[in-house]
């Protein structure tokens, strides 16, 4: 049986958790250039990973109102602070489908998301990531 290093297994694992967690990543770029689309993102938007990466986040999502979002990832980048978009501020981010329509009447996801800067080697931040969760359920609770 080959051996592989640790360093490529520690790697392959964390590609895998990234397509696999229950949560949205998604990473751009100050164009807004989509870089990492995960699998959740495939599933609850029905864009699939080559359609997305690539491409700008406002040809992708055309709902996002680009100054608004200008406004929020601004701090990200020029601070390296994180950001937040709460479903009380915006009900969504991205406009997903309600992936639980028998639990949850509402005819979209809810979504609380967390904008990351993402820190260069050399200490610039080029990118950031978004972390997309589903918050539809809290929003049943509060309704």
């Amino acid at each position: 049986m080959l051996s592989l290093p640790a360093e490529f297994e520690q790697f392959h694992w964390m590609v895998d958790m990234v397509q696999h967690v229950d949560v949205g990543l998604v990473v751009i770029d100050r164009d807004y250039t989509v870089h990492v689309w995960n699998g959740f993102m495939t599933h609850h938007s029905g864009k699939q990973a080559h359609e997305a990466i690539g491409k700008n986040l406002f040809e992708l999502f055309p709902e996002i109102p680009q100054d608004w979002f200008a406004l929020k990832v601004k701090p990200v980048f020029d601070l390296g602070c994180r950001g937040f978009v709460t479903w009380r501020q915006r009900p969504y981010l991205f406009k997903c489908r309600n992936v639980r329509p028998i639990t949850q009447q509402a005819p979209f996801m809810y979504q609380n998301v967390t904008l990351n800067p993402m820190t260069s080697p050399r200490g610039d931040i080029d990118y950031l990531f978004l972390a997309i969760e589903d918050a539809s359920a809290e929003v049943l609770v509060m309704q």
